[in-house]
């Protein structure tokens, strides 16, 4: 990973932004002799509407967040996000007021704020960069240098760049279960989830579920080894968490939950599920994969 090139001005393809960032190319030259800060709050995602997944968390995110698709800034390609929020506009209910990651996975491309990584102009390298407007880039020796004496990342940001390597090759399979799915015509514009407006879809995929459905047994082994019926069953099974969500979010902005009927009653602990659901989850303030 290219750790040393200038400031590109790229938006990392890492997440969906929703508030004003500064990215920067991480290198010697501009933060040599300063510092970073672990973060200590899940604030910074709170605005977020989705984020980018890779086929080695498909699973635990499956289980906590709907899946659905998006074209990438790179023609014709295809990526899994994870929806934290089903609207274009509003916020999260996986962050609760305090900052406290509220669901039970936290998606590895929110772990490393406040750094993130791009492609570094067409060379197949990635550029390492930091937001330095995330307040966690600082003069402070009491936090994490960025190069140690010799001009080398010092540890904790090699721990940071092995992170995003890992990441990149996981993201690599992701590509390819991706295309198996475009080229073989399974993805669709995204119906409405519930909790949605016919808006709040524009630009998100899913699957054609008739055209899977009708598959010939022919066309499977090649699906299977690209990890393309993998991720489409992910998908199929992740869309359950969007009826919840809507309720979550209309409870985070004061709305009334309408009643469900008798025989869809939910447990009476349902009204605190995404906070218990927090007390669960293990605090994780640094990159893992």
């Amino acid at each position: 990973m290219a750790d040393d090139a200038n400031d590109n001005g790229h938006h990392p393809a890492t997440m969906t932004e929703a508030r004003q960032t500064q990215w920067a190319a991480v290198s010697q030259e501009r933060h040599g002799g300063r510092f970073w800060r672990r973060f200590g709050s899940y604030a910074f995602a709170r605005p977020l509407r989705c984020v980018d997944v890779v086929m080695a968390e498909l699973e635990p995110a499956a289980s906590a967040f709907p899946l659905v698709f998006r074209e990438t800034a790179e023609a014709g390609a295809i990526e899994p996000v994870a929806l934290l929020s089903l609207g274009v506009a509003g916020t999260t209910p996986f962050v609760a007021p305090d900052g406290k990651w509220r669901g039970t996975y936290v998606p590895s491309a929110l772990r490393a704020h406040p750094f993130a990584a791009a492609p570094a102009g067409g060379t197949g390298e990635m550029a390492l960069l930091v937001d330095e407007s995330s307040g966690l880039v600082t003069d402070d020796a009491a936090d994490q240098p960025f190069f140690d004496s010799t001009g080398t990342p010092a540890e904790p940001l090699a721990q940071v760049i092995t992170f995003f390597r890992t990441r990149a090759r996981s993201a690599q399979a992701t590509r390819t279960a991706c295309a198996g799915l475009h080229s073989a015509g399974l993805l669709a514009p995204l119906p409405a989830l519930p909790g949605m407006e016919p808006a709040d879809t524009e630009g998100l995929l899913g699957l054609d579920t008739e055209s899977f459905d009708a598959l010939e047994a022919g066309a499977l082994p090649a699906l299977w080894d690209s990890g393309a019926l993998r991720l489409a069953q992910a998908h199929r099974v992740s869309l359950f968490h969007a009826g919840w969500m809507a309720r979550a979010q209309r409870a985070a902005a004061g709305q009334a939950t309408p009643a469900p009927a008798a025989a869809e009653q939910p447990d009476a602990a349902l009204s605190g599920f995404l906070d218990a659901l927090s007390d669960a989850q293990d605090q994780d303030w640094g990159p893992s994969s």
